[in-house]
């Protein structure tokens, strides 16, 4: 499954989905194993309960067959991404979640650009009224901001502003409205933990998943932290679409199986999360790379060579496993 395997790699690591899509399904196709690609392979028969007593061995026999294709397609599809599209589907667990994922992510950015032209070409009428143009702006601005491109009200009154003439009265007053506004906003941040689901995996204590979709590093267990800032407070968006509240913000200090002690600073703290999670996006921004080995993922810094983690594959995704040191808290 390693990116290392590819036997050819974009010199940009982008991933070109069209020319990906066409090539891998054709090669699936060929090997046999496109049906577990665009069907997806039903639940383990013999783990749901009411299908475990009355299960015949030839249709428990049929899903293990398919599960063993969908392994096999799982693969095929990893080995041939690039290493930033590969990072993106870690938490996959088959074959049909790789293809989906890229596949949304692909319609998404078609989207985004299809709205960034819309936004830089749209252009006021001359008999159109000012407001009437603004609204224009403002709703292709809120479709941006809803696929985390987002345009703030300075830069809609600016758009605004070159596409008009002189002959325009109250700009001057729209403008510096609209400039006050956006440099006066206290909104909270909002975080967000996109390619995660809560369940139906189990996560013990001593789990922390690597996510590529989670903008910080989060824990829902209050005695793990040894610092608290319960000032810091904010919503975090899921996968699904709901909200759940942060409540605090910390370092926890871990101890690896080699008995040596590290600090994770920054955790958010989110009683209700079932797992420990850690972002592979502020991991890269303190200057760590991950280096791909088959089953295992090994968090590396990049220029000082230091290893923060291994991971190895489990149910859930790639998982680190770290005795915790735990703090003083013990109440919310």
């Amino acid at each position: 499954m390693a990116a290392a395997n590819k036997q050819q790699v974009d010199v940009s690591d982008d991933l070109n989905y069209e020319i990906w899509a066409r090539i891998a399904k054709t090669t699936l196709t060929e090997k046999g194993l496109w049906d577990v690609v665009e069907n997806g392979v039903p639940p383990d028969p013999s783990k749901v309960p009411e299908l475990a007593a009355k299960i015949q061995p030839e249709e428990l026999s049929k899903w293990r067959d398919l599960a063993v294709k969908d392994m096999k397609a799982l693969q095929n599809l990893q080995s041939s991404l690039t290493d930033s599209a590969l990072r993106k589907t870690l938490y996959a667990s088959s074959a049909k979640d790789v293809w989906d994922l890229l596949e949304k992510g692909n319609n998404e950015q078609a989207k985004l650009r299809r709205l960034e032209k819309q936004f830089e070409e749209l252009s006021m009428d001359e008999a159109e009224q000012t407001n009437s143009y603004l609204d224009k702006v403002r709703k292709i601005a809120e479709q941006l901001r809803r696929l985390k491109n987002g345009k703030s009200d300075y830069e809609v009154v600016t758009k605004v502003l070159g596409s008009l003439s002189e002959s325009h009265e109250d700009l001057a007053t729209l403008y510096e409205s609209e400039k006050r506004e956006s440099q006066s906003s206290n909104e909270l941040p909002v975080y967000e933990m996109l390619s995660l689901a809560l369940g139906p995996v189990t996560f013990y204590e001593d789990m922390w998943l690597l996510s590529s979709g989670t903008t910080n590093h989060m824990s829902p267990y209050l005695k793990f932290f040894t610092t608290l800032d319960r000032r810091h407070r904010a919503p975090v968006k899921l996968i699904n679409g709901s909200i759940i509240m942060l409540k605090g913000r910390g370092d926890v200090k871990v101890m690896t199986k080699e008995g040596k002690r590290k600090t994770i600073k920054n955790v958010l703290f989110v009683p209700d999360l079932d797992r420990n999670v850690l972002s592979l996006g502020q991991l890269g921004h303190l200057g760590y790379i991950m280096i791909m080995n088959r089953d295992k993922c090994i968090l590396k810094g990049q220029r000082t060579e230091k290893v923060f983690g291994e991971a190895v594959k489990e149910e859930g995704g790639f998982v680190l496993r770290y005795q915790v040191i735990e703090g003083n808290f013990t109440s919310t």
